[in-house]
Parts: C-alpha cells; sequence; structure tokens
C-alpha cells in the first residue's frame, strides 16, 4: 500500500522531476544567490551608513558624554 500514488501527486511528482533535473545535470538557478547578496550589501551599507550619522561628532569610536545629558534648565 505505500507504494501506491496516483498519477498527478504533488508529493510524488516533485520528487520525480527533482529527480530527473539532477540525473539530467540541469544547471541550478542562481539568482537566489544574487539576490541574498544584494540584500545583505544593502544592509550592510545602510547599516554603516546609520552608524556613521550616530557618531557624527569624531570619528574614535567613543561616545560624546554632553550629548548624552539632559539640557540645562533655568538656574535654580
Amino acid at each position: 500500500m505505500d507504494d501506491l500514488h496516483f498519477d498527478g501527486d504533488p508529493a510524488t511528482d516533485s520528487t520525480r522531476r527533482r529527480l530527473e533535473r539532477v540525473l539530467k545535470g540541469e544547471p541550478r538557478p542562481r539568482w537566489h544567490w544574487m539576490a541574498a547578496l544584494a540584500a545583505g550589501s544593502t544592509a550592510l551599507f545602510f547599516w554603516q551608513l546609520r552608524r556613521r550619522r550616530r557618531n557624527h561628532n569624531g570619528s574614535d569610536g567613543k561616545r560624546n558624554p554632553d550629548a548624552t545629558r539632559e539640557p540645562a534648565g533655568r538656574p535654580r
């Protein structure tokens, strides 16, 4: 009973087509890698741009302690 399948069974047909492609030696599509490379490069670009804008006061990597202080109010 386990070997019984109907023509047009999606699980069986997709496996059969996959094996046919492997045995024929058809090249796999490579656009997935190119899309992932483009997305990763774009994310890295925007991350670096955001980091540069955050550290606009100096390139030494240290934070400016004055930037985190509350603005001075009226003197008491």
